[in-house]
């Protein structure tokens, strides 16, 4: 994945054990594969959400590509402005949504450790486990490799 000026810009601290309120938040997805906790075809599909973003006349709000974690299919969305229009390939979070986030290092931490760590945040915290787990791949000042998980509750 390309690194943006924003993701130069990345702070752990803003991102490290933090939660945040996604109700309202609308996002534009496709659908990906993943086979064996890797995602087929990532490359395609993120020229794909990106043709599709500009075909279908979306703004988007910020460069945070997330990626469902999951066993055989997924998403990856892009927060996109909130439309007055019907599209089957936009979620839009109308219910009250709390997003728990941790930070991982992947030179540091295995991606599973680093799920199993938001797991039990987001359980100590609300008494349920999330009910969708998303990352953001991060290339931290440093050049250091991060992970940015995604609990939604």
């Amino acid at each position: 994945m390309p690194v943006t000026s924003q993701d130069r810009a990345f702070s752990e601290s803003a991102w490290d054990s933090k939660e945040f309120d996604w109700t309202g938040k609308t996002f534009y997805f496709v659908t990906i594969i993943r086979i064996f906790g890797k995602s087929i075809g990532l490359g395609g599909k993120l020229e794909e959400l990106n043709r599709e973003v500009r075909r279908h006349g979306y703004r988007t709000l910020n460069n945070n590509i997330l990626i469902q974690l999951g066993a055989f299919k997924g998403r990856i969305m892009i927060e996109v402005e909130k439309e007055d229009r019907y599209d089957a390939q936009v979620v839009t979070y109308e219910e009250q949504t709390t997003v728990d986030t941790i930070v991982i290092h992947q030179s540091r931490t295995s991606l599973s450790a680093g799920v199993k760590r938001l797991k039990e945040r987001v359980f100590s915290r609300r008494a349920m486990a999330p009910r969708e787990i998303y990352y953001w791949d991060v290339n931290a000042p440093g050049g250091e490799d991060c992970i940015v998980l995604f609990g939604l509750t």
